[in-house]
């Protein structure tokens, strides 16, 4: 086993290193099979060493070829272990599949064929389909899942959970693993979307397929590190003054009640470094700005030709938080979008510009999924379902940087090229920490940082704030809990 690679793949990007492995390394697919089984019996051993029972459910491809040799080691280990086949066995198999089956009767042990039967063990091997599944999946295939996640046993899936779309991590049916050993190279769907209540404990084995294989195959994204990502800020002069470190002005609370938002992002860019930040707000709630930081400065206006002086003198502009949807929200975001300034675009500001729709460069888009499926004019549900796929739409509707929220943030760079902060942090999941994320990538892009890479580590320091804090517990966090780690996260030199 060996560390989550950064490196990402579609199922056919896999499918062909697979393919090149055969053929650069001189080793069989049975022999690259058997390897991948007896990965999955140390993993077995290692998470289970009381486990005296197994149940392993094939399919009839390559997935459950890993799970018959699985099988006969395990057995030759001394385990107790019952095989059961979910589907017709073809005549059309690979080789790989056809040996596998042949190396298991010829132990003398049977192959159960599943028909709906309870199943029960120490430990359920998940071995029914793999990254070549096609979807909607069969019947029987959906009845096995279903009695393997009402077993309630300890489950073992190999490559992916069974179900799992490997591309896009969707999925209708698919088996709930406590551990999802996947092989040779990480599929992005296994670290993003609704994939996160499913794979488990994720554990990776390359099986021994050479780092020179992969460089013939591009991978379709990367997955951010914070330690890949964490030294983008370089140490200050000693000689640095604020004006080095940018002037950043927040557009929004638009209504009261809604100036919360801006003392969030203002705070959240203080924080992070920028030199100067202003907030402009309309003038109703300006009073409601007392409890801001001292250091923020705060303008109460009613019309969007008072703040011109201000746009001319920011780095760098976030328009969005507690913008509303009234009449001021919608003057002041039609005034600021047609300045040339960088921009951060967040919450209201992304209603604005579904409704009012222009494509520019200089800007990072920030939608949760609700507001890119209003951005693209599709459902939520459709936005879940390919989350990549609608990142990209984004970014040819709109264009700049786009960041696509959620378990699983993904970040289409300015040259297209896709990034994934993988995992889910439900810590997360309360009201403010967007605008937190939004005063970030602000800050960072004032401190003259790329759109790209503020938008990365912004993304990467957010999480990683956020999995420091759950430290105490998932529910009643702050989203204000996480400034103190934004701070030492951002100076990592310390």
């Amino acid at each position: 086993m060996t560390d989550l690679p950064i490196a990402l793949y579609f199922a056919k990007d896999v499918k062909a290193i697979d393919s090149l492995a055969l053929t650069h390394i001189s080793i069989t697919g049975y022999q690259l099979m058997t390897r991948a089984a007896q990965s999955a019996l140390i993993v077995l051993q290692e998470r289970w060493p009381n486990a005296k029972t197994l149940a392993v459910l094939c399919g009839p491809g390559n997935n459950g070829g890993d799970g018959l040799v699985l099988a006969r080691l395990a057995k030759a280990q001394g385990l107790s272990v019952n095989v059961y086949s979910v589907g017709e066995f073809s005549e059309n198999a690979s080789p790989e599949a056809k040996q596998a089956r042949s190396d298991w009767l010829a132990t003398d042990d049977e192959i159960i064929q599943f028909r709906g039967q309870a199943i029960q063990a120490d430990v359920v091997v998940d071995a029914l389909l793999g990254t070549g599944s096609h979807f909607p999946i069969q019947a029987h295939f959906q009845d096995a899942i279903k009695t393997i996640n009402n077993s309630k046993c300890p489950v073992l899936s190999i490559d992916l959970p069974s179900g799992l779309n490997a591309d896009t991590g969707a999925y209708e049916d698919a088996v709930k693993a406590d551990v999802t050993l996947t092989f040779v190279a990480m599929k992005i769907g296994l670290i993003m979307g609704n994939a996160l209540d499913v794979v488990g404990e994720l554990v990776f084995d390359n099986l021994g397929v050479s780092a020179s294989i992969f460089t013939q195959i591009k991978p379709c994204a990367w997955r951010i590190e914070y330690s890949d990502v964490c030294h983008a800020l370089k140490p200050r002069r000693l000689s640095q003054h604020k004006g080095d470190n940018g002037h950043l002005c927040i557009i929004g609370g638009g209504q009261t009640g809604y100036s919360g938002a801006v003392c969030l992002a203002g705070e959240s860019a203080l924080r992070a470094g920028a030199g100067l930040v202003s907030a402009v707000v309309a003038k109703d709630s300006l009073m409601l700005l007392a409890r801001a930081p001292a250091e923020l400065m705060c303008y109460g206006l009613n019309h969007p030709k008072e703040m011109q002086t201000l746009l001319m003198a920011a780095t760098v502009v976030i328009l969005g938080p507690g913008l509303s949807q009234n009449s001021w929200g919608k003057k002041f975001f039609q005034f600021s979008v047609n300045s040339n300034k960088p921009m951060i675009v967040d919450a209201d500001g992304l209603n604005w510009l579904a409704k009012y729709p222009q494509k520019r460069e200089n800007w990072i888009l920030t939608p949760h999924p609700g507001e890119a499926a209003r951005l693209l004019n599709v459902s939520t549900k459709e936005i879940q379902q390919d989350r990549v796929s609608a990142a990209k739409a984004l970014k040819q509707k709109y264009g700049g940087v786009i960041v696509l929220k959620g378990a699983g943030t993904i970040v289409v760079a300015e040259n297209g090229d896709l990034a994934i902060n993988g995992g889910g942090f439900p810590a997360l999941a309360t009201g403010g920490t967007g605008d937190i994320l939004a005063g970030l990538m602000g800050s960072l892009v004032a401190q003259k940082l790329s759109l790209s890479s503020a938008a990365t580590l912004a993304v990467s320091v957010h999480t990683a704030a956020a999995a420091l804090e759950s430290t105490m517990g998932e529910r009643g966090m702050l989203a204000s809990d996480l400034f103190l780690h934004i701070r030492n996260l951002l100076n990592p030199q310390q």
